[in-house]
């Protein structure tokens, strides 16, 4: 990295409030900033895939999806569809002999279907599940909301914990979650105004506060706070108390999928901004460190290789002259 581009991006960090990020895919990392992407897919003969596109978001094409607290549910879905897509275009570069087998209609309702599956599947394991599990506790959910949901969102918390365990250990997630360790020592480096040099990379931490696991924790937490109200909207309603009880459950989980999980992401959003934003507080570190626990599971030292792709993203979205392959 040159020495003006460097003192460039080091004064300037503010101004783009530390605008990059990015994500883990199949065999590579997709880096972001607020204009423009990049991915580099490393292939099966050892070759690297790269290519880099402008990105409007629908924030840039309309102001009132930046807003606070609209920004948050707007961007969770965009990112989320975004995120997919690059992730199935990084499989079929990485495994072009297994995407040759497939019909490409055929693979995108297969995926489609499968992303609905899996997330009814998370549905029920982080919403349905916590909350009847709740009831051993012999606390009324009704007379006690907040206590009923604090114990609720523990047993949310402590399943993420064991399913990121669990998962952990699968061949493909481990080379996932290298690369995700990857993408961190990356903008770590970057941030740290230091050279993009594989040895700078390498001895950059692999947590970083603005990860898509620390939203995650962020999530659980505020889901606490807020749960509690919209049982409440309920609890007021004479229908409501004539339903057993396991109705009522039903309808008050639906709800918070409904009406809660688009409040919590935009609150969850927000705070997640504003700790990247004052990530040397000492406050802020304290609040963030939970999240960059669960890190410690989501990432991997990555080899040298995976810190290759990484700086192979970043360089192109700065311009930069890559790396020999």
């Amino acid at each position: 990295m040159s020495d003006e581009i460097k003192e460039k991006n080091s004064n300037n960090k503010k101004e783009t409030e530390l605008a990059y990020g990015g994500q883990a895919i199949i065999e590579g990392i997709m880096l972001r900033n607020k204009d423009s992407y990049a991915f580099t897919v490393k292939r099966p003969d050892g070759t690297y895939y790269e290519e880099m596109n402008k990105y409007e978001s629908l924030a840039s094409k309309n102001k009132f999806f930046g807003f606070p607290f609209i920004r948050g549910v707007v961007g969770f879905i965009e990112n989320m569809v975004f995120g997919m897509n690059i992730l199935n275009k990084s499989a079929s570069i990485a495994f072009p002999e297994e995407e040759e087998k497939k019909d490409s209609k055929a693979s995108g309702l297969t995926m489609f279907i499968t992303f609905a599956l899996a997330l009814i599947f998370t549905f029920g394991i982080f919403n349905f599940l916590p909350y009847f599990l709740a009831t051993i506790t012999k606390i009324d959910h009704n007379k006690n909301p907040f206590i009923y949901n604090l114990i609720a969102g523990c047993i949310r918390m402590v399943f993420f914990f064991i399913y990121i365990v669990l998962i952990s250990f699968m061949k493909d997630t481990k080379r996932l979650f290298g690369y995700h360790g990857a993408e961190h020592k990356t903008i770590n480096t970057y941030e740290k105004g230091l050279p993009l040099t594989i040895e700078n990379v390498r001895n950059s931490s692999r947590l970083h506060p603005r990860c898509g696991t620390s939203f995650m924790f962020i999530v659980f937490l505020i889901t606490i706070v807020v749960f509690p109200f919209i049982n409440e909207l309920f609890i007021r309603q004479a229908w409501y108390k004539d339903l057993h009880v396991t109705l009522q459950k039903i309808i008050i989980i639906l709800s918070h999928i409904i009406i809660g999980l688009p409040i919590v992401s935009s609150i969850s959003y927000e705070i997640l901004k504003l700790a990247g934003k004052f990530y040397k507080s000492p406050i802020v570190k304290i609040l963030v460190s939970p999240g960059l626990f669960f890190q410690l599971f989501t990432t991997r030292e990555p080899d040298d290789n995976m810190i290759k792709v990484g700086i192979m993203s970043l360089n192109m979205l700065l311009g930069e002259k890559t790396l020999d392959p």
